[in-house]
């Protein structure tokens, strides 16, 4: 299989790197879901990059860095009470050295939130020249970036001894405004965790209908903060003062604040400490 892949070039650096990504074998492509308001993201150089070879703790001294340039489509899926979901669509990417050019094709996913600190992870499933596909993956880390960028490391090991690994620092394309108008990517809670009051912030691109409101994990509404208002465009933003639509102090727990836009909505869970 090994002699297979390097069959195209016959010396240099990308093909040592398809030799090593044979290693791995090969994984099928995941399902994904539909879903709505794609926004087509364009690779940032020279920070994306494609490395290969010999990480930490082993210590051969084979390690081949390359430019890499392209595009991929996110598409938000859905949110639960933790994170916002994204379909990765259509990854285009080339790897571009002395010795030529190596396509990169697949798709995969995205996911940001978490339940104290902010994380995110990529997966994606990359072919290399048409061969099978990869796993590549970030894992759940805290964001290198301010969404919408997106700046994530996926590799096939953990960076760990003989790997390959995808460095993507994607933006949005001119003419996009961050993930369209998707609600998921615009609702902050700061501080979470928080002992007593925290601002939730959200984000609109044209005038809305805003409902916005605090629930328990059984799904029972415990405080209204936003009741239908109409919003202009714009960063807005709305405090919760930890307490109850009683005026009671909420005790400590797990919540989930809910935004809704029209007939979209998106969740987000909030820690409250003692």
């Amino acid at each position: 299989m090994r002699q297979s892949l390097v069959s195209r070039r016959s010396a240099g650096t990308l093909p040592l790197a398809l030799a090593a990504l044979a290693l791995a074998g090969a994984t099928p492509p995941r399902a994904r879901a539909a879903g709505p308001e794609p926004v087509t993201y364009g690779l940032s150089g020279p920070a994306s990059e494609f490395t290969w070879g010999c990480f930490a703790p082993c210590m051969c001294p084979i390690l081949g860095r390359s430019r890499l340039e392209g595009s991929f489509v996110l598409r938000f899926s859905h949110s639960d009470p933790l994170f916002d979901y994204y379909d990765v669509l259509d990854a285009r990417f080339t790897v571009s050295d002395s010795m030529g050019a190596l396509e990169i094709t697949g798709s995969g996913s995205y996911r940001r939130g978490g339940e104290v600190a902010e994380s995110e992870q990529m997966a994606l499933d990359l072919s290399f020249d048409g061969r099978p596909v990869q796993p590549f993956d970030s894992g759940l880390v805290p964001p290198r970036a301010q969404f919408p960028e997106i700046d994530a490391r996926l590799s096939l090991h953990g960076e760990y001894c003989r790997d390959s690994l995808v460095v993507a620092d994607a933006k949005p394309l001119s003419g996009t405004a961050g993930v369209g108008t998707a609600p998921p990517a615009a609702l902050t809670l700061m501080p979470n965790p928080t002992r007593a009051a925290a601002e939730i912030g959200f984000s609109l691109d044209r005038p809305e209908d805003v409902s916005l409101a605090i629930f328990d994990t059984a799904g029972r509404r415990l405080r209204t903060l936003i009741a239908g208002e109409r919003f202009p465009a714009g960063t807005q933003r709305r405090k919760w003062d930890g307490r109850l639509e009683s005026g009671a102090e909420a005790p400590a727990g797990f919540y989930v604040v809910k935004l809704e836009l029209g007939g979209r909505q998106t969740c987000r869970g909030l820690v409250k400490l003692r």
